[in-house]
């Protein structure tokens, strides 16, 4: 890819003053396919699935058949792919190559934590990535665009390309290609995240979520000042919420994506799926439903709602 920008000296745009804030993260287009991915797919052994989730299917370009990335990209010209997979799966490579797209940020030496996609994250949006067992975990942030939409059809997959240093601390490798198949889980966090190895401590990951937008809860005790929603009231263990108009609010460490929800006319924040944390989206008890926004003006948030697979 980056090889790519250089032979066309891509002249990718500058990404401002910093991220575009929705409920105190950012906010991106999401892939919108029929198809089910891995993670959502029904088990026919397992009775009871969760609910099936929208695949991927990357930007066809309309080439020949056979057509390598570089021809591909040299007849298409600069251009990327905002679209966020639901499932939060990525395939995996690393860069180093000098000049990033976002203004202010570092230059891409392999000094730092950082990585590309400012198009589906927005410039200094930080990223928790893990490995797929979810055993590895670092924190980068968003210091350029790309990759390129032909890389992501080649590889039939979206793409997360980070630092040398997260690839060596993720999978043992100072340089990663998706030809490698490497594949790893990516989720926004708050910016106060340090870069770097973060915890990667899942066995009971939803102990991230206590006290928090989505944790559990008997009561408002458990809360931190915000409203228990009960078991009684049909949310399994509990899940603490606030009311919102269009935001929520946001704290460090390794929580899930928060989303304002209207609820039958009374607006909640919810935590939105994280994959990164768990193996279906939500903790025990909750699946990864589709919401709209609360104002409509927004693109549809993805939310750990009860779940009849208990």
């Amino acid at each position: 890819m980056r090889v790519i920008r250089g032979l066309l000296g891509l002249a990718l745009v500058g990404c401002g003053t910093g991220p575009l804030v929705i409920d105190a993260r950012e906010d991106g287009a999401v892939a919108e396919t029929d198809a089910a991915t891995d993670a959502g797919a029904p088990d026919p052994d397992a009775g009871c699935a969760p609910p099936t989730l929208p695949g991927w299917e990357s930007v066809d370009t309309m080439g020949p058949d056979g057509e390598g990335v570089l021809a591909c990209a040299m007849r298409v010209g600069p251009r990327t792919d905002e679209r966020l997979p639901v499932d939060q799966s990525y395939r995996f490579t690393s860069f180093e190559d000098g000049a990033v797209s976002c203004e202010g940020a570092m230059s891409a030496d392999g000094s730092w934590w950082y990585a590309a996609g400012a198009q589906r994250f927005r410039c200094g949006q930080r990223l928790r990535v893990v490995d797929e067992a979810r055993a590895r975990c670092a924190i980068v942030e968003i210091a350029d665009e790309g990759p390129h939409v032909c890389e992501e059809e080649a590889a039939a997959a979206p793409i997360v390309d980070v630092s040398p240093l997260a690839a060596m601390h993720l999978f043992g490798v100072d340089a990663a290609s998706w030809s490698e198949r490497l594949g790893v889980r990516a989720a926004p966090v708050g910016g106060d995240n340090p870069l770097g190895p973060c915890d990667a401590s899942l066995a009971d990951p939803s102990r991230f979520l206590d006290g928090f937008i989505g944790g559990a809860c008997e009561s408002s005790a458990d809360c931190d000042g915000r409203t228990c929603l009960t078991e009684a009231e049909g949310w399994p263990g509990g899940a603490c919420t606030e009311p919102c108009e269009t935001s929520c609010p946001d704290r460090s460490g390794a929580n899930a994506f928060t989303a304002c929800v209207d609820m039958g006319g009374a607006r909640r924040c919810l935590a939105r799926c994280d994959f990164t944390l768990f193996r279906d989206g939500c903790r025990d008890g909750y699946g990864c439903e589709r919401a709209p926004h609360p104002t409509g003006a927004g693109p549809d948030r993805w939310v750990c709602l009860p779940s009849e697979c208990r």
